[in-house]
């Protein structure tokens, strides 16, 4: 059973099929003279050999469709209907970009799970054939005004593939990769504003989406129960093993608080990428509330601070600011000689990112949730003593049983809830709802959740038309050791037997020479060619006889 969806996932606030790999198209879709097809000369940058802004565009797409055909590896067409047009914007915020799967897919053949839906391009995936061919797979459109008058006016889409964006520029690759992933499968079809399944039945998302105060997964919830848990904040999590499994090797720790004095606490702390990182030391002084003398007096955005004299040497705490960004604050608190800064949310929730860039920033700053910011105001007729560290118990963007949190505002915020990664995860995430200056062309803990939804089967590959009997496959995956290695020969035949990185590098050679017919096993001990103990990731065993290939994936964890 098919379905064609358009599922817009207007999230990353602030013609001619051209193949990108064996695994992915990029379907241009504009008009002559727009988008793809502009023809503004432009000088190639950062890897990207492009001499026209259209090239550039569009090399960057191609660029994002070999990052996940490596790591995918798929062996039917993933087909991206592209473009690039206007999208709501105004002179300081706006969409990125858009895009979804354009068709999903329910009770197929090899489908995992009956009366279940799945992504049009993971579909195909697990049936092995392309279940719809008249249809692309995922539909994304990306905004052309970035960098107009009325559109981000003092930003650019930044076209290298280095990373390199500076303070202004928007990295358009993690962007992409960003939107390609929610075309691939990362997130729910399942309205959380009113809880119902799209078409009556769940995606497979659902299945891992649990509310730790209920202990109910989405999919043993009534719609009542879904909509509440959608805007259950900080207790909506991934309950996938892959993820939980691999989020110590991309997570940090949290930062927290620790105050004694006027008011003995333990308060969590929000991070940020602008100023020195937490450390498990930490830094301790006395807390002082910052006076800016002008309207809310205690955002600090205003210099010189009316009590300057009694910030320097202390940790100053200011209120978020709505007319001063995080980083001109700890900028200005830094200034008057704080030795750190607490920011106070001044909205619920927990405690926000602290985003943006400023070099300038040698102290470290902190943020901390309204209620516990006001804790620590109110305590302030006496002295008030804070350590600003990481606590080694918990991951940043985990719940207290190490499992990753997903975002569940309250109110809901449609188009960005239950879909990501939650804000507090740290370092940032290359699926939280917004784009974020730390990213670059690695997709972390998403590939984790591509593994739960069923990306990667034991069987894969594409055998002869004839319908060859050579099998393969490997155990245990995820593997922490390497695994054995297993296949099946109709016939006497020569085998080569490569383990690939996702980079399509070898990385060691099992097995070149005649085997029998028959089972055969090859034990990889996780060791390259020279001996050495190979790091955690997706890597893609490749079993080649005669004219006949299988490949499959191979997670190894620590």
């Amino acid at each position: 059973m098919r379905e064609r969806i358009v599922v817009l996932l207007l999230v990353l606030m602030l013609g001619s099929a051209l193949p990108s790999h064996a695994g992915f198209v990029i379907v241009n879709t504009d008009a002559p003279g727009e988008g793809f097809n502009d023809g503004t000369a432009a000088a190639p940058v950062g890897g990207n050999p492009g001499v026209t802004v259209g090239q550039q565009r569009l090399n960057v797409f191609v660029k994002a469709g070999q990052i996940w055909d490596a790591i995918l590896g798929s062996a039917i067409t993933i087909e991206v209907r592209a473009a690039f047009d206007p999208l709501p914007c105004a002179a300081t915020s706006g969409v990125l970009g858009s895009a979804g799967p354009f068709v999903v897919e329910t009770d197929f053949a090899n489908a995992p799970f009956a009366a279940t839906w799945f992504t049009g391009a993971e579909a195909n995936r697990l049936a092995g054939v392309d279940l719809h061919p008249a249809d692309e797979d995922i539909e994304a459109t990306f905004q052309s005004n970035v960098g107009q008058p009325t559109c981000l006016n003092t930003r650019f889409w930044y076209y290298g593939f280095d990373g390199n964006e500076g303070a202004n520029g928007i990295d358009l690759l993690p962007v992409l990769l960003h939107e390609f992933g929610h075309g691939l499968g990362f997130l729910t079809l399942t309205d959380e504003t009113n809880g119902l399944y799209f078409g009556g039945q769940p995606s497979i998302f659902d299945r891992f989406l649990m509310d730790n105060v209920s202990n109910k997964h989405w999919i043993d919830m009534t719609p009542g129960e879904r909509i509440a848990s959608a805007i259950n904040t900080t207790h909506l999590v991934w309950d996938g093993p892959a993820v939980t499994h691999r989020a110590p090797q991309f997570l940090g720790n949290r930062a927290h608080v620790v105050t004694a004095g006027g008011i003995v606490g333990d308060f969590e702390g929000g991070q940020g990428v602008f100023s020195p990182p937490i450390t498990a030391g930490g830094i301790s002084g006395q807390v002082v509330l910052v006076n800016d003398g002008v309207g809310t007096t205690g955002d600090g955005c205003n210099i010189p601070f009316v009590n300057a004299a009694a910030v320097a040497g202390k940790i100053a705490l200011m209120d978020r600011s709505a007319t001063c960004t995080f980083p001109q604050q700890c900028l200005n608190a830094q200034n008057a000689g704080a030795i750190a800064a607490i920011i106070i949310n001044n909205v619920g929730g927990p405690p926000p990112p602290l985003r943006g860039a400023a070099p300038a920033v040698t102290i470290p700053c902190v943020s901390v949730t309204q209620t516990d910011g006001n804790a620590i105001r109110a305590a302030l007729g006496g002295i008030v003593n804070a350590t600003i560290l990481l606590d080694p118990a918990h991951l940043a963007g985990t719940d207290n049983a190490g499992r990753v949190l997903m975002f569940a505002p309250n109110p809901d915020q449609p188009g960005s809830s239950v879909s990501h990664y939650d804000v507090t995860a740290f370092p940032n995430l290359l699926m939280e709802p917004s784009i974020n200056p730390d990213l670059d062309d690695t997709v972390d803990l998403t590939t984790m959740l591509f593994f739960d939804i069923g990306w990667f089967p034991q069987f894969v590959g594409v055998g002869e038309r004839t319908g060859d009997a050579l099998s393969f496959a490997a155990h245990p995956n995820p593997s922490t050791t390497g695994g054995v290695l297993r296949f099946r020969l109709p016939e006497t035949r020569r085998v080569s037997l490569v383990i690939f990185d996702v980079a399509g590098r070898a990385v060691a050679h099992l097995a070149d020479g005649v085997l029998g017919a028959g089972p055969h096993e090859i034990t990889w001990a996780r060791r390259d060619d020279h001996g050495r103990r190979v790091e955690p990731g997706v890597y893609l065993a490749q079993l080649r006889s005669g004219n006949v290939m299988r490949t499959v994936h191979i997670v190894l964890m620590d």
